[in-house]
């Protein structure tokens, strides 16, 4: 039997002085800037199931490459929208044809393809149509909740030590995250210039917003975990801290070996379960479709134009941003009228992971870039 390889993709469907410069074009424009709704595009990825294996036989490799194609979809779908979703909604996830689900498909992306005279092997990137898979859970009443556009950087520590030679380390590494909401990254780069474990579990607050800022994070999560062999069954502890916009929090967990698993097996599961909860805390933060929508009056302080053009970028990426107008600008500062789909409590965790602070002062709400 001959193989053959490929690779192919097919689509189917400031400082003040600045200000003032430019001020006169800002107030010329500010109307027209007032009645542009900031309609969340969605980031493409957040839409995309990666890496969905694939291995059909059929009576030609044609034949078998099209069946191929249905099944990436198929389960690239399911994997979405249980994705997007919480658990106690999967019963009601709408249940579609193969004709259904390739309406939604906005590109596929093969890689590692391989094939003989009657067999397929691949694996499959599935992108789908952001308006129309929230269309889809809208018309079904099914709440949920779009990925940030940012990843969690994660730091785990194991009895003391940082670094990839860790077994806790790997653990994190063996994850599969593509039907989970969040994403979760290891450093590129521990060896040097950093502090010590030590040092970290004690609280090195510069230094991890410097590494989160290097890695494109919003949030850097020190996992420390160590072993618990006092008593049986073995058990794992890890002390969780989290630093970001929020400031930081910190959580104890504690994983009890079960019966026939290994040290190892006990490492990964405690790592999957950390990961799970925490996506699952950012979904109901987050959930988009399941209360009545608010208005909110927030004003921006004008350090820049640079800046006016950034949260008004940064909002329309922010799915739960309805729509964002500029109610009125002075030279110093914008009036920001947004209809959000979130309660307002926790507006402020969420927008932060799309680049925007938002508070609530003195019964007045304030916004600002993320910097």
């Amino acid at each position: 039997m001959h193989w053959y390889s490929a690779r192919m993709t097919h689509t189917l469907g400031g400082a003040r002085p600045a200000l003032y410069a430019f001020i006169g074009f800002v107030a010329l424009t500010a109307s027209c800037f007032a009645t542009l709704p900031a309609v969340a595009a969605g980031s493409f990825q957040a839409f995309a199931v990666p890496d969905v294996p694939v291995d059909v036989t059929a009576d030609t490799a044609a034949a078998a490459r099209n069946i191929a194609i249905g099944e990436a979809q198929g389960q690239a779908f399911g994997m979405l929208l249980r994705r997007m979703t919480l658990k106690e909604d999967r019963g009601r996830l709408p249940r579609l044809d193969g004709n259904s689900v390739s309406s939604l498909v906005q590109s596929i992306e093969f890689s590692e393809e391989r094939y003989s005279s009657t067999r397929y092997i691949a694996k499959v990137t599935v992108a789908f149509s952001p308006n129309g898979i929230r269309s889809l859970l809208q018309r079904n009443n099914i709440p949920f909740a779009e990925a940030p556009e940012n990843p969690i950087l994660v730091l785990p520590v194991f009895n003391g030590a940082l670094g990839q030679a860790n077994p806790w380390w790997n653990a994190w590494e063996r994850q599969d995250w593509r039907e989970n909401l969040l994403s979760f990254e290891l450093p590129r780069d521990t060896a040097s210039g950093g502090p010590s474990a030590a040092e970290i579990m004690q609280g090195a607050g510069p230094w991890l917003e410097n590494i989160g800022r290097r890695h494109g994070t919003a949030e850097v999560l020190v996992a420390m975990a160590t072993w618990d062999n006092s008593s049986s069954p073995l058990k794992l502890v890890v002390d969780l801290r989290r630093y970001g916009v929020a400031g930081e929090t910190t959580q104890n967990v504690t994983f009890s070996q079960m019966t026939g698993e290994t040290p190892e097996a006990l490492l990964t599961r405690a790592a999957r379960d950390i990961g799970s909860d925490i996506t699952t805390e950012w979904k109901r933060y987050a959930m988009i479709g399941q209360g009545a929508q608010t208005q909110i009056l927030a004003i921006m302080d004008l350090r820049s134009l640079q800046d006016l053009v950034a949260v008004r970028e940064r909002l329309a990426r922010a799915p739960m941003i309805k729509s964002a107008s500029v109610e009125s600008m002075n030279t110093h500062r914008a009036m920001f009228n947004l209809t959000v789909t979130v309660p307002p409590e926790q507006l402020g965790g969420a927008l932060a992971q799309y680049g925007v602070m938002i508070d609530q002062r003195d019964g007045d709400w304030h916004m600002a870039p993320r910097r």
